[in-house]
């Protein structure tokens, strides 16, 4: 049998968030979230502990931050696009890059 990969926005999710549970989730700022940076809905995640937060790319190949006030804990109503005005704007397009040809680079995993 073979299993179809859906990316993270194509997803249910799976963490019990009671704003997106069982649903897919395209806005990652909703107050109501509590989804996990684990969550199938998540998109690849880079954590970033220096900073305080974790970067992941959204349905459009957007960098986003999400800041965790506490260790496993996600401040969504506050998750922001990097872009112009933002304090990772410098490194930003570096971090996008790597996630981008991660994502490319573990999508040839699934036919093996």
């Amino acid at each position: 049998m073979y299993s179809t990969f859906l990316r993270p926005y194509e997803q249910d999710c799976d963490c019990r968030c009671p704003a997106h549970r069982g649903q897919p989730r395209l806005t990652y700022n909703d107050s109501n979230c509590h989804c996990l940076i684990t969550c199938a809905t998540q998109p690849l995640t880079l954590l970033a502990p220096e900073v305080g937060g974790a970067l992941f790319l959204n349905f459009h190949g957007t960098l986003w931050f999400v800041s965790a006030p506490e260790p496993g804990h996600w401040d969504w109503r506050h998750a922001t696009p990097v872009d112009v005005g933002h304090r990772l704007l410098a490194t930003a397009i570096a971090i996008a890059d790597a996630l981008h040809s991660s994502s490319i680079e573990l999508q040839r995993f699934r036919h093996h």
